[in-house]
């Protein structure tokens, strides 16, 4: 996991959610700007939902899709379940299930790899937060023993 991953200041986290503000320029139309609200994770739910809705999408032999093609059903997909409020132009006006079918597919992949960030850098401060409570316990069970090996056995005296 990269440093950069986790320590990525354009990602605010409050919770289980984190907020990005985009401002990236699209290959075909111009600037996208918008503010993008994601969960950091997914349920395992979510997690099977989003793996079929990827197989549908490649179709009957996934095995011979593009790579290309691959990428862009895992990132609609996986956006589908962590996109939980996105700008205008993210909501697909079309029928269908996904939104983000945009003429610029970096602005897909950037959307993706800050909602994967997002997850990242969340599961990096809950790790934080696990050791630093563990080293908090250590120290208060190291004050609590030495201060009763410190105090004198009265049958000795």
């Amino acid at each position: 996991m990269a440093d950069e991953q986790k320590e990525r200041s354009d990602l605010i986290l409050q919770g289980a959610t984190a907020t990005w503000e985009m401002n990236i320029d699209g290959n075909v139309n111009g600037t996208y700007r918008g503010t993008f609200k994601f969960k950091c994770y997914l349920t395992p739910t979510e997690t099977l939902a989003a793996g079929r809705a990827y197989r549908e999408l490649l179709g009957a032999n996934p095995a011979f899709a593009p790579d290309h093609e691959s990428f862009l059903a895992y990132a609609l997909t996986q956006l589908k379940y962590r996109v939980l409020e996105a700008p205008p132009f993210w909501t697909t006006s079309k029928e269908g299930p996904f939104n983000g079918d945009l003429a610029d597919e970096n602005v897909i992949s950037e959307v993706l790899l800050a909602a994967t960030d997002a997850e990242i850098k969340y599961k990096a401060q809950l790790n934080q937060r696990k050791k630093d409570a563990l080293e908090r316990a250590i120290k208060a069970a190291e004050k609590i023993n030495s201060s009763t090996t410190e105090e004198p056995d009265e049958s000795t005296t």
